[in-house]
């Protein structure tokens, strides 16, 4: 998959080129400036590609209509809020049982009919409810991507039945996964995860005292979250990565984790010191479990 026109984001971009398809639901989370909706609009643009070994090929008709916000099979949101709505500033039901309705026509022009849900945290539960029941029954045909700032802020049923992609601004600290694993890093990760196999609250706190013994810099901590967050996304779409983890989660508990190592990093960044960052995450992953 062709995905040059994405800056930064070097893993993910690896993962995803190596992909076999594209699954029928994804959840594209990340702050702004990180590219949600430059990859959107990429895997909008890969899943109705007429050039399927180098989707998206940028050239055939369908790919330029993405670009232009043109094409049929690729219908924006607001085409599915009723009159009555479109000064609201939630997605409400009624603009989901629309954009279900729509789903079950076939498509017009490509092989697949892409639905972008953006942002798709302002969702009421009434509209995540009804975008439930397409996620789980929809037809073979109609792929949905949604773009969250927050994807914690969705239910749980609707994350679980996700894939999900976290991208991070160009230039933040996931562009060092290119670099060669740092060795307390590498073996932070691995203890954790063998604590999380064992479902061990003695073995969780083995590991934070282990990383205050270690005494990992606020740069190799980073680096840690950074890779549990990569090893969560690796869980959620079965990717080999997943085997560190045995069968300790759930796909709602792998999205809570991930969401942990982002509260763990942001304290970081308010001047919280990686040992008592490494102290809280211990904690709260055993709460998780």
């Amino acid at each position: 998959m062709n995905l040059d026109a994405l800056a930064g984001n070097a893993r993910l971009k690896s993962q995803l080129s190596g992909a076999s398809h594209l699954p029928h639901a994804i959840l594209l989370g990340g702050p702004r400036g990180s590219g949600r909706h430059t990859l959107a609009r990429l895997l909008a643009q890969a899943m109705v590609c007429d050039r399927p070994d180098i989707a998206p090929c940028g050239q055939c008709l369908n790919c330029r209509r993405v670009a232009e916000g043109i094409h049929p099979d690729v219908p924006p949101l607001s085409a599915f809020v009723s009159s009555k709505d479109r000064d609201k500033k939630d997605i409400v039901v009624d603009t989901i049982r629309n954009l279900r309705n729509d789903a079950f026509i076939r498509p017009n022009q490509a092989k697949r009919k892409v639905y972008l849900i953006d942002p798709a945290e302002t969702m009421n539960v009434n509209a995540q409810n009804a975008l439930l029941k397409v996620l789980e029954d929809g037809p073979e045909y109609a792929s949905f991507l949604l773009i969250a700032e927050n994807p914690m802020a969705l239910l749980e049923t609707i994350r679980s039945r996700c894939v999900c992609y976290e991208l991070t601004p160009p230039g933040g600290q996931a562009e060092r996964s290119d670099l060669p694993e740092d060795p307390k890093v590498k073996a932070a990760v691995e203890r954790f995860a063998a604590a999380f196999r064992e479902q061990s609250e003695l073995a969780l706190m083995e590991w934070s005292v282990g990383v205050q013994n270690d005494k990992l810099s606020r740069e190799q901590m980073a680096q840690f979250y950074e890779r549990i967050v990569a090893l969560c996304a690796d869980a959620l779409a079965h990717r080999p990565g997943a085997y560190l983890w045995g069968n300790a989660l759930s796909p709602q508990q792998f999205s809570a984790l991930a969401q942990l190592c982002k509260n763990g990093w942001a304290a970081m960044e308010r001047n919280v010191s990686p040992a008592h960052s490494a102290g809280w995450f211990a904690v709260s992953a055993w709460e998780l479990m």
